[in-house]
């Protein structure tokens, strides 16, 4: 597999499987030998984020992929959550879980989440609570000037996004453009929460290497600073084996909240 080429953004088409990604990566959040505590720490960021209160309004989840993690915390503080993927394949396993049909369960996901609140809400309340909270699941392609073409979306109050523009930037200058983009589609004093990588370069899905365009902390922060957001808090977690390098070979992980200017 090392010496297979890195499958990018309009590889994903014909080579990205979503079960084969949600089987590997989101069936249960428990740390492993190879990302540690990675799942686990961004749902308790992304908890955490929204426990504050302050995080609230309209909510646009961008690159959402074929899982709802992100938005389990979010469904108690927004009004409306907007699902946003670039990929057909990823918009039927939403369109799926929406409608109840979808045969991978999210529950070990849910119920992490869940006692993290402590408000002892069960699994199967609270998913159909997020399942009536979202109001559309819409194309996306943060490449393009009209990021949600041939749709039209207004300014959001809070985007939330997890591992994906590093999944699609091939360099720094297109990761702030990228970024720029995405601010864009906030209003001011809007907030953005936000998972993804620290470093690397590639990360598996079954037998295909997928690119991540690996950043430091600094070169990310600084990314979001240039795209008009502050930054409110920044936290980060690293690998506990980065030597394993079959599945990927990121440093570390990072979520971030800010606010923009």
């Amino acid at each position: 597999m090392a010496g297979k080429p890195l499958l990018v953004s309009d590889d994903y088409h014909s080579s990205f499987e979503p079960e084969t990604y949600l089987s590997a990566y989101y069936s249960d959040p428990s740390p492993n030998p190879v990302v540690g505590d990675m799942m686990i720490f961004g749902l308790t960021q992304f908890q955490e984020a929204f426990a504050s209160g302050h995080i609230k309004g309209r909510l646009l989840d961008f690159g959402t992929g074929p899982t709802i993690h992100t938005i389990i915390s979010a469904s108690l503080h927004c009004e409306s959550i907007l699902l946003a993927e670039f990929l057909p394949q990823n918009r039927n396993i939403l369109k799926q879980w929406q409608s109840g049909e979808l045969k991978h369960s999210f529950a070990k996901y849910l119920d992490y989440v869940l006692k993290l609140e402590g408000k002892g809400d069960s699994v199967a309340d609270r998913e159909a609570h997020m399942r009536g909270k979202v109001s559309g699941i819409i194309p996306c392609d943060i490449r393009k000037e009209n990021i949600f073409a041939p749709c039209f979306i207004s300014s959001v109050d809070v985007i939330t996004s997890s591992l994906c523009l590093e999944s699609v930037a091939l360099s720094i200058a297109d990761y702030e453009c990228q970024a720029a983009r995405l601010a864009s589609v906030l209003r001011p004093g809007g907030h953005l929460v936000l998972f993804g990588c620290v470093g690397g370069s590639f990360y598996t899905v079954g037998s295909n290497r997928f690119s991540s365009f690996g950043m430091t902390s600094s070169e990310l922060q600084a990314a979001w600073t240039k795209a008009g957001m502050e930054i409110i808090t920044w936290k980060e977690g690293r690998r506990p084996n980065p030597e394993q390098k079959e599945v990927s070979d990121i440093d570390g992980f990072f979520t971030l909240v800010a606010r923009k200017e």
